[in-house]
């Protein structure tokens, strides 16, 4: 056990590192859920006070969702540049924990979203987002998202692993994450989503974790929806990951 933490330590130290070298990447990934966040708060602004609806409180857990989502569902990019460049057959020519391999980078990727994340929340926060479960709420909220992206980050490696070929990888990905926010009540209140939609946003992880935080922001700790969230969130994590680790040890036999 010890030397499974330290091996994925290490590797999530050299994953950070990878990323800040490359800050363009952070930037893009940042400024789209900032511009939407800035945009759509004002352009449906008016509708929907018609309904009664405060669209900053409804809207910003969701762009909060949207940057880790779309943050962790590129992860596996990165697993396919060391396949490439022959520094994932070196690691394995090492006695490191495959485990660790796997790990180093789902946590690796989440440590970067956490913070775009928090970055978020303070720019809502300027806006005038009033959050009912205070500071406490907002930590509750980071690990929801963390559980949230943990699984999407699996999901892309195992992703990556299946495909491993660039072009491949980024026509599902594309194929897959938009959608995956449109099939939510991220933009629009779950009351104004039709039947078949209120059907399929039941099996969608990404609702879960937008109603969670949504929760957190508007009503504060309310435990009914809260352990729910947990549950479909957790096991979410727990598939995803299994997938990632299973295709791991299938490609690299």
């Amino acid at each position: 056990m010890t030397y499974f933490a330290l091996d994925t330590w290490y590797q999530i130290v050299r994953h950070i590192r990878t990323e800040l070298r490359i800050p363009i990447w952070i930037v893009v990934n940042l400024s789209q859920p900032v511009l939407w966040l800035l945009l759509f708060t004002q352009i449906f602004k008016s509708t929907f006070a018609i309904m009664e609806v405060d669209y900053l409180q409804h809207f910003a857990p969701a762009v909060v969702v949207m940057t880790v989502m779309f943050g962790s569902v590129w992860a596996g990019m990165g697993m396919l540049e060391d396949i490439q460049m022959g520094v994932l057959s070196k690691m394995l020519a090492t006695p490191v924990s495959r485990l660790s391999i796997i790990m180093s980078r789902v946590i690796g990727s989440m440590v970067m979203l956490v913070v775009q994340a928090l970055i978020i929340f303070l720019i809502a926060v300027i806006m005038g987002l009033s959050i009912a479960s205070g500071i406490g709420g907002v930590l509750f909220t980071i690990f929801l998202i963390i559980l949230l992206g943990m699984g999407f980050s699996a999901f892309s490696n195992g992703l990556a692993l299946v495909f491993q070929r660039q072009e491949t990888l980024i026509a599902v990905i594309n194929f897959i994450s938009l959608p995956v926010m449109f099939l939510s009540s991220a933009f629009v209140p779950p009351d104004f989503l039709p039947r078949w939609l209120q059907i399929v946003r039941q099996g969608n992880p990404v609702e879960y974790a937008v109603l969670g935080i949504r929760s957190l922001v508007n009503d504060g700790w309310i435990w009914d929806n809260i352990w729910k969230v947990l549950l479909a969130l957790g096991l979410w994590a727990i598939i995803a990951i299994t997938f990632g680790m299973f295709m791991f040890r299938k490609q690299t036999e």
